[in-house]
């Protein structure tokens, strides 16, 4: 399930509550936002792209409905412009991005999206969340089978990441950099990876 539009850094909702304010059409304007990495890790040549499918997910179910509303009335203030606003904002734009499994050098863009400025600048750190975390995961995992140097790899992560979901991304993060399996079974049923496991060991 993606994450609802809350996912978002207070301050992106305080600077569109400002545009609405000043020059709702400034608001309206058209944007693209560009998410590349500007330098790697000493070592590092290339990223391995992932994370587009959640993040057209993403926005696909992308709205503020009532109850969003509600509660984001509870952490800051929220006037009837920007109430309004957010009941009817829908993902409209465009999105060029390079294919999931895609291997790229610093500087080149993962994403971009084209939508008015005020949608770009609520989707950013929500985009940037989905794409870094699985191009990282994917990455590391793409030097592990290097260095696994033709032996197969196995996803063995879901009890050691930090949340369900974070296993689920690392799983499939890693079957698009070439792990061979997971012993994670939700995400085998639900990506069409491999299952695979160990046989415990009984003192």
């Amino acid at each position: 399930m993606p994450p609802g539009a809350l996912t978002v850094d207070l301050y992106e909702l305080t600077m569109v509550a400002a545009l609405l304010a000043e020059d709702p059409a400034q608001a309206e304007e058209p944007a693209t936002f560009s998410l590349f990495v500007r330098s790697l890790p000493p070592g590092w040549d290339r990223l391995v792209a992932a994370g587009l499918d959640d993040a057209l997910a993403l926005l696909e179910a992308w709205r503020f409905d009532a109850d969003d509303r509600a509660a984001l009335a509870t952490v800051m203030d929220v006037d009837a412009r920007l109430d309004e606003w957010l009941a009817s904002v829908r993902f409209t734009g465009r999105v060029r991005a390079v294919p999931e499994g895609t291997v790229v050098a610093a500087d080149v863009p993962l994403l971009e999206v084209d939508a008015p400025l005020a949608v770009g600048l609520l989707l950013e750190t929500a985009l940037l969340n989905q794409v870094s975390t699985a191009t990282l995961l994917a990455t590391v995992s793409a030097r592990t089978v290097a260095a696994a140097a033709g032996r197969a790899v196995v996803d063995f992560a879901l009890r050691r990441t930090h949340g369900l979901d974070a296993g689920r991304i690392m799983a499939r993060s890693s079957w698009i950099a070439g792990f061979a399996a997971t012993s994670n079974v939700a995400a085998a049923v639900r990506y069409g990876i491999p299952a695979s496991g160990t046989r415990p060991v009984w003192n």
